[in-house]
């Protein structure tokens, strides 16, 4: 029986057979999320367990390309197993039987997914992307807060407060949020202060295309992009305030395509914000540069769509940057993985993102980032 709230001590140690050779036992599965239908690959399994001496150890693995995995050298005993992809975590009890390989799920199936719940996710709305759908494809729940040009004062709230913004282990900020992040209001420097507070204390972020200012401003050098920046300086202060006064709430305002409760955000705050893109629509011969998205797609090629312009491409990358999909031709990265503090979380930034071009391969690509972060 699998049991996810277990945290058990390690079994005593393994045993002895009447030939006096130590047996221990292994559990296997396949890791899955919790839709049970996307393997994963290069996830960690790891178990705390004694030797035959007695002595306390920590025996780990990771899952193949197809997400199977062995886990062997486990002394006999209820013992907890540990699925880490990322930032999501399983925590399973199983019965080891010594000399004996059983399955993690403790049933006939050799699936070991992962709970609906093993990160705590929140996703802002934008105007172009929605990787929302993919989270629903691999079977996530996570908490969605309405963005984009026309309603984006709930995601603002929430990211200018602190408590809230903590609960999170990966925010996802989709293209065209509507959050204008070089306004030179307190509101939006507290904005900034938290998010990069957010990454140094081990969350993570996922950005796309037209939310480029979530990586250009808040770390500046490290990825360099090619857009046009409208203007800076003091905005409105009713386009974000979060602690609103009357004259800033608009009681008549009613649903928004992301916002279908409504958004109580003036009419002349409802414009579009931000940077501009100056790629051209079209498709690009790419290649996958990170094996472990390799093995999500069996292939390095990869056939980026765009059927708009304006989306925001990339020049350059500081050299500590991981380059994950680039441009066949010109080596221009299009999808990047950065860590901009020590020990803290990471941050994708990709050009090519869920709008309604994306081939079944770009999805793809898409729900196994997911997992790299």
């Amino acid at each position: 029986m699998v049991r996810e709230d277990a945290f058990r001590p390690p079994p005593d140690a393994a045993v002895l057979n009447e030939a006096g050779v130590c047996r221990t036992g292994s559990v296997s599965g396949l890791a899955c999320a919790p839709t049970g239908d996307l393997p994963i690959a290069h996830a960690v399994i790891s178990a705390a367990t004694r030797d035959c001496g007695g002595q306390a150890r920590i025996v780990e693995t990771e899952s193949d390309a197809r997400g199977n995995f062995r886990l062997t050298g486990l002394a006999p005993g209820v013992t907890e197993v540990t699925l880490t992809a990322g930032n999501f975590v399983g925590r399973f009890a199983v019965e080891v039987l010594g000399g004996a390989d059983v399955f993690l799920s403790g049933g006939l199936s050799n699936k070991v997914c992962l709970r609906a719940d093993a990160a705590r996710l929140a996703v802002l709305t934008g105007n172009f992307d929605r990787m929302q759908d993919r989270l629903d494809d691999l079977g996530f729940s996570y908490d969605l807060y309405c963005g984009g040009s026309s309603g984006h004062r709930e995601a603002r709230r929430m990211l200018a407060d602190w408590d809230r913004l903590r609960r999170y282990q990966i925010l996802f900020v989709n293209c065209a949020s509507g959050i204008d992040l070089r306004a030179t209001n307190r509101e939006v420097q507290v904005i900034v202060e938290n998010l990069r507070r957010f990454v140094a204390e081990g969350g993570s972020m996922y950005v796309s295309d037209l939310a480029a200012d979530f990586v250009e401003r808040l770390w500046p050098g490290q990825v360099d992009f090619e857009m046009t920046v409208p203007g800076e300086g003091r905005a409105d202060a009713c386009c974000v305030c979060t602690e609103c006064p009357d004259g800033c709430v608009d009681r008549e305002a009613g649903p928004t395509l992301n916002c279908p409760e409504g958004d109580d955000l003036p009419q002349a705050c409802r414009r579009t914000s931000g940077v501009i893109g100056r790629g051209a629509p079209g498709e690009i011969p790419s290649r996958i540069v990170s094996p472990f998205l390799q093995s999500y797609l069996d292939d390095e090629a990869l056939d980026v769509v765009l059927d708009l312009g304006g989306w925001v491409s990339i020049l350059a990358v500081d050299r500590s940057v991981e380059v994950l999909v680039e441009g066949e031709a010109d080596g221009r990265p299009l999808m990047v993985l950065l860590q901009p503090v020590e020990g803290g979380g990471r941050v994708a930034y990709t050009s090519f993102h869920n709008h309604r071009q994306a081939t079944e391969a770009m999805k793809q690509i898409l729900r196994a980032l997911v997992f790299r972060l």
